[in-house]
Parts: structure tokens; sequence; C-alpha cells
């Protein structure tokens, strides 16, 4: 089991003049468990991996959006939309799984950040992502997060984590 947290405090109020940008960060920890691990990996078309446990999500607000590579921002009508792409690597030090079932999960319920992971929508009950994740390989993934323009900037910050479990198959 592997988890990830997600600290980020992305300035989301619409039809302010003030300019007000706050740095998103994504801080994720592996923890193995079992026979296969989880590893994060930078992808050339996602956000850059700082280190082994941190993604450089950059600086993000609703009316300047990103100054960040490979990560996108959308304002839609109600929200502010922060999303790339994400690289995992199962591994298996003793070659027995091919494949392995992936779910995520969040460790806290948040009533204001809604968090996707490649469309599923993440809560405290594992979901899963995806059924035959081949082991030894990198799969990309894209995580969504939403931050409603209600939120001020001294509460739009997302303190949270990711729980990712993988299950051989």
């Amino acid at each position: 089991m592997v988890g990830s947290s997600l600290m980020t405090n992305g300035w989301a109020q619409k039809g302010s003049t003030a300019k007000h940008t706050s740095k998103a960060v994504l801080n994720m920890q592996v923890q193995p468990g079992g026979g296969i691990s989880v590893a994060f990996v930078g992808l050339p078309d996602g956000a850059g991996v700082t280190g082994q446990h941190a993604m450089d999500l950059g600086t993000v607000s609703y009316s300047n959006h990103s100054r960040t590579a490979n990560v996108q921002v959308r304002a839609i009508t109600d929200c502010l939309v922060v999303s790339t792409k994400i690289g995992l690597s199962l591994q298996d030090p003793s070659r027995q799984f091919a494949n392995a079932t992936l779910l995520a999960s969040l460790v806290h319920y948040d009533s204001a950040h809604v968090l996707w992971l490649d469309g599923v929508r993440l809560g405290t009950t594992p979901q899963v992502i995806q059924g035959h994740v081949p082991v030894g390989k990198t799969s990309a993934h894209r995580l969504e997060i939403e931050v409603p323009t209600s939120l001020t900037e001294r509460n739009a910050g997302l303190q949270n984590s990711i729980i990712f479990q993988v299950v051989p198959n």
C-alpha cells in the first residue's frame, strides 16, 4: 500500500482584481506492502517529480492559470480544475506477478475539493482505477483536482493523501 500526501493552496476565487497565486505541491510517500511496490515516475508530458516523494504542480490561480509545464488549469463556472499526468511503476522483486489491479482512495473526506484519477472520483473507499496494470512497466494516469471558486485563498488549501493499493492478478 502506498500513500501520497496532497498539499495545494490554489487560488480559486474568481472576479477579483488582485493577482493571487499559490504554489501547488503534491508530496508522495512510498510505503511498500507485500510483494508489489508502487514507485512514482516522472513523465515527459506530466508535472515534474522532485525527489522521490513530491510532484510540483507549480503556481496556479483562476485568473493566471499555471506557469508550470505539463500542468493544465481549466476555469469553469464554479471551480478551477488543475490536472496533470502522473507515472506509476509497479515492481515485484520476486517476479511472481505480471499484472495487478490498481486501487486508490483518499485518507480523509474533503467536502470542498474533488479529486479524480483516470476519471474515477476518489473518496475514502478504495476505487478500482485500472484492472490490469503491467508490473515492471510505467503506466500513465491523469490526476485532476477541483477547487471551488467559492473558496478564498485562506481556505483553498488541500491537505489530504491518496492511498494506492495493488492486488496481484
